[in-house]
């Protein structure tokens, strides 16, 4: 039997897995009516990621933000490799991914590997 999960047993799996910026983007109520929305499809067994990458979608056309694919924090403004196969909020998050010589390649050769803001 699996134990149902709480608001803060989410919001503190989100902090977690997100390094604490979240609250860089979201209100506490925000954050709360998010946990909220998922309290009756989690459970305490429920992954970080799984939660972290829900708040990057339920805010989606309110708020948006990514995750950066290496350290996991939340972003605004960073990198989109490969139209979204990984996202990066720094050049040293991206540098653990390509060389400074490889992204000019990426970025050269494929128009869905950029630079950005998401507003």
């Amino acid at each position: 039997m699996t134990m149902r999960t709480s608001v803060e047993s989410i919001l503190n799996r989100l902090s977690e897995a997100v390094k604490g910026t979240e609250k860089d983007f979201y209100s506490d109520d925000e954050l709360v009516r998010f946990a909220e929305f998922y309290l009756d499809k989690w459970d305490e067994n429920t992954s970080e990621d799984v939660i972290a990458e829900s708040l990057v979608d339920f805010f989606w056309n309110d708020e948006p933000c990514r995750r950066c694919s290496y350290c996991g924090k939340l972003m605004r403004v960073g990198y989109c490799v490969r139209g979204g196969d990984y996202y990066f909020c720094s050049d040293e998050c991206l540098h653990t991914k390509f060389t400074p010589e490889e992204w000019n390649r990426e970025y050269e050769s494929d128009n869905e590997s950029y630079y950005t803001e998401w507003i």
